[in-house]
């Protein structure tokens, strides 16, 4: 029997508990946290999917395919620009308690489903269609790379 490693849903659902831990800890805005891909959110909203290349081959090693690349996704409404700018720009800051990498990075385990997690690729800001195809949340996004573990 070969080695026990996480799966790619295991791995997001991790990443998500681990967001919205400290997300819950730092801040009384409801941040709906989510370990999918969430098509018609609620802002503010993270979610976690496979990015455009799902793998990093680059980091294979004998009897595996490499760490994994997820895409972690933030959106807030621009109803009120300056409060959800200003949520971002935390999200963003990893000076801030409230800052996604550094949640991420802070148990680079993700409760023993990873070896490792690194942060690469994160975007200024981007807006991202509303589903109804009016408008647009504002938001931004990184690359999490994480090698799974193995047991």
């Amino acid at each position: 029997m070969g080695p026990c490693v996480s799966g790619m849903a295991e791995i997001m659902d991790a990443m998500a508990d681990q967001i919205r831990g400290v997300v819950d800890d730092v801040t009384d805005v409801a941040v709906q946290v989510e370990p999918r891909m969430v098509l018609n959110p609620t802002p503010p909203t993270v979610d976690i999917y496979p990015g455009d290349s799902a793998r990093l081959a680059e980091s294979a090693a004998f009897d595996d395919d490499g760490g994994y690349l997820f895409t972690v996704r933030a959106r807030v409404s621009t109803a009120d620009q300056d409060a959800g700018q200003d949520l971002l720009v935390a999200f963003m800051d990893d000076e801030d308690p409230l800052c996604l990498g550094l949640a991420l990075i802070a148990d680079a385990t993700l409760a023993g489903h990873a070896a490792s997690v690194d942060i690469r690729d994160v975007s200024g800001y981007r807006l991202f269609e509303h589903p109804s195809g009016e408008g647009a949340f504002l938001g931004f996004q990184f690359t999490a790379i994480v090698i799974p573990a193995r047991s």
